[in-house]
């Protein structure tokens, strides 16, 4: 037997509407979900790239099931995570779908996720409720922390990776330096400590994987100024630049004056990507074709 699945929006009350002698009866409340609906969250690699989180239906109630659409709330995310569908889950199995994130919320709890389901079955009737979603890998804890470490960076300060790469030398010799302008936001109060900045699958410290000796403190009244990192490939292979899709991202250890703390993301321009990878192919002796 197939289930329509499809998202509750709302029962219309049926307060006040008693029923003349006679006439139709009242509609039977929907029924809870059935058992065996089960849900989870989590991101792969790409889908952190991509701005997406993962919600999995697995279906073990015995039937197939199709639903229309589905909502995903948490108390760490802002409202309207939504996937259209329609789409069906068979019996027994388990299928990841993708929504696209919006803000964070960081004045309360990362979570739980619940997602918001209506099941309509044969015969006319229905099924209302929503499913707490697990979270195996700390996905809501990890979004709520990166959002909001984000917000109150650009609260304090600007940090942008210059749109070239400055170097010296030549061939195999050539050495270069990344630099980040730091533009404060001039706000009355606020602050950044960086403690390190991490070297990356193609990017490291001239002197090591990391850029452990990289410190400062940005108030947001400070001056603008600039952090140069020596850098050098971190591996000299000709297919890495194709292969990797966060190897341009420099992670930035800070703490901020509102707590929050973690890895602050600097991504580099398409520009900067052409001049990283060509300084790579230049410094390790690589065919330039």
């Amino acid at each position: 037997m197939l289930l329509p699945l499809a998202f509750a929006i709302g029962v219309a009350s049926m307060a006040g509407c008693t029923p003349q002698a006679g006439g139709p009866a009242a509609s039977a409340p929907p029924a809870a979900l059935p058992a065996g609906i089960t849900a989870s969250v989590l991101q792969s690699r790409q889908d952190v790239v991509d701005g997406k989180l993962v919600v999995q239906l697995d279906n073990a109630t015995g039937d197939a099931l199709e639903f229309a659409a589905f909502e995903v709330s948490a108390p760490g995310l802002e409202p309207g995570l939504r996937f259209e569908g329609p789409r069906t889950i068979p019996d027994g199995r388990s299928v990841q779908y993708r929504v696209e994130l919006g803000g964070t919320r960081c004045d309360g709890d990362a979570g739980p996720a619940e997602v918001a389901l209506e099941v309509s079955g044969g015969g006319g009737g229905e099924a209302v409720g929503t499913i707490e979603a697990d979270d195996l890998y700390d996905t809501l804890p990890r979004l709520q922390n990166s959002g909001c470490l984000a917000g109150a960076v650009a609260d304090v300060a600007a940090f942008t990776l210059a749109e070239h790469l400055r170097s010296t030398g030549s061939g195999t010799d050539r050495r270069a330096f990344l630099d980040i302008s730091v533009e404060p936001t001039g706000a009355a109060s606020g602050s950044v400590d960086l403690s390190e900045v991490l070297g990356t699958t193609l990017l490291s410290a001239e002197d090591g994987l990391n850029w452990s000796t990289t410190t400062a403190h940005i108030e947001a009244s400070d001056a603008p100024s600039t952090i140069s990192l020596p850098v050098r490939p971190a591996r000299c292979d000709p297919h890495a630049g194709a292969e990797d899709k966060r190897g341009t991202i420099l992670p930035l250890v800070v703490t901020t004056s509102e707590g929050w703390s973690g890895q602050y993301e600097v991504r580099a321009s398409a520009t900067l990507k052409q001049d990283l990878f060509a300084y790579f192919t230049e410094r390790c002796g690589l065919p330039s074709n």
